[in-house]
């Protein structure tokens, strides 16, 4: 057995090393994603195509820590969708669509609160208290087996909060059309210390 590892030992070393290392990067990537806490807050976000705070009819705008959904009638002609608004919650890991008001044709400016956040406090920071940020993660997977043998790359936009090496994604969120508006970052009352 000594004079088989002997005489082999080049080969031996070329099998254990890349398993030996696999392994280390293995346990370290555990290991940071372990020690990265979990996100606090839960996120607000949109799916509007179009959303743009200057050129949008819809808008949803923090005024004093509360969301409110103001509507503009366009004086452009442009025949905007209306949004549909939703909150993450990465505890959970769900997402809830958030029930907004009905317009009417009639209607040529609306600010409404939106009751769901009456009791919330909202942030629009980019970054949530705890660090997280709310942000497009696009990957394009390419490798050299696949340049080599024709069998093409892959790409995927998904929507994630990531901090550090720790991306929590959001499953239901729409693919290029997902917007932030802000975090829940406490309950009125209690984040503000009154």
């Amino acid at each position: 057995m000594k004079k088989f590892l002997r005489e082999n030992i080049v080969l031996i070393a070329g099998v254990t090393l890349p398993l030996l290392l696999t392994v280390i990067f293995f346990i370290a990537t555990q290991f940071d994603k372990a020690s990265n806490e979990y996100p606090l807050h839960s996120v607000i976000y949109t799916d509007q195509p179009n959303y743009n705070a200057n050129r949008s009819s819809y808008q949803f705008v923090v005024k004093k820590d509360q969301l409110h959904f103001v509507y503009t009638a366009s004086d452009t002609g442009q025949n905007w969708k209306k949004p549909r608004l939703y909150v993450f919650n990465p505890q959970a890991n769900t997402s809830q669509e958030i029930e907004l008001p009905i317009i009417n044709e009639s209607d040529t400016k609306i600010d409404i609160p939106l009751p769901y956040f009456a009791s919330k406090t909202i942030s629009t920071l980019l970054t949530s208290p705890d660090g997280y940020t709310f942000k497009s993660n696009y990957r394009h997977n390419v490798n050299i087996l696949t340049s080599l043998f024709g069998g093409g790359s892959k790409s995927r936009n998904r929507v994630i909060l990531s901090k550090g090496s720790s991306n929590i994604i959001i499953p239901d969120a729409a693919r290029y059309n997902t917007h932030f508006i802000g975090w829940i970052v406490g309950e009125q009352g209690v984040a503000n210390g009154k």
